[in-house]
């Protein structure tokens, strides 16, 4: 694949102008641009420079997810200051550190001028899209176990409530207004050690896809919840970054789900 082929795949993955890639990598348009064209062929440096500002890497002739949920930790709070959050529930899980600092991404965005007093809806949207591609679930470095749910993912966490397993519900449900009533087949659920947690709950494994997603936290997901009709949720913004770092139409759902809930708190 060549570079030409891969800056192309960059800006439609991510949705976003040449400019906006420029500012992103801290290049300059022209330097995008001919890159596109073929009329320059970057050296790795430079390459590398797109790559991390957008979230992606190479894996063979494929662009992937960098699986770096930095870039969700970092988005979250930006959407949490518009859309607001319920009280937050500081259980005893542990608050884990990101890897990576998250400060390199606000200054990305903050170049293109997503961060901004001026930023619009789509500036908002193309950040969360953003931070979903390069955070993408399936391929964050963490344990996780594809579960069987029989009575629905609420009676699961029901049972990981009564034997004490601290938990946080994500996913397009934990988005939403209605999420205390709501239903989903899937969503993802963050819980410490998921493969101990199926074994204490003599739960069934499935593939990949199907059932709900037990998954280890990558941040202060479990230590930050808010209890909402009983059941422990991440925030609103969290949700929906989770949603935009998921696979199938997730994305799109949840870029649905993101517009509505700006509308409601404009």
């Amino acid at each position: 694949m060549d570079a030409a082929t891969i800056v192309k795949r960059v800006r439609a993955f991510s949705g976003v102008t040449r400019k906006e890639l420029a500012c992103l990598a801290d290049l300059s348009p022209s330097t995008i641009g001919r890159i596109e064209q073929g009329t320059l062929d970057p050296t790795w440096g430079t390459l590398s420079r797109i790559l991390e500002a957008t979230g992606y890497r190479i894996s063979g002739d494929a662009l992937i997810s960098a699986g770096d949920p930095t870039a969700i930790v970092a988005a979250r709070p930006v959407l949490e200051s518009l859309l607001g959050a319920a009280s937050v529930v500081r259980s005893e899980a542990p608050q884990r550190t990101a890897d990576l600092p998250v400060e390199s991404w606000l200054e990305r965005w903050a170049r293109v001028g997503w961060l901004s007093e001026q930023a619009d809806v789509d500036h908002l949207v193309s950040l969360a899209v953003v931070a979903g591609n390069a955070g993408k679930i399936a391929r964050r470095n963490v344990a996780r176990r594809n579960v069987v749910t029989d009575g629905g993912w609420r009676a699961l966490v029901r049972r990981l409530d009564e034997s004490g397993i601290a938990y946080a519900v994500s996913g397009l449900v934990a988005a939403r207004q209605d999420r205390a009533t709501a239903t989903a087949t899937s969503p993802v659920i963050y819980v410490d050690e998921p493969t101990l947690v199926v074994a204490e709950l003599g739960l069934e494994e499935t593939t990949p896809g199907r059932g709900v997603l037990l998954l280890t936290p990558s941040g202060d997901e479990l230590a930050r919840s808010e209890i909402n009709g009983e059941i422990r949720f991440v925030s609103r913004a969290q949700g929906v970054l989770d949603a935009f770092a998921g696979s199938g139409r997730e994305p799109d759902k949840a870029e649905d789900a993101l517009r509505a809930l700006l509308a409601v708190s404009a």
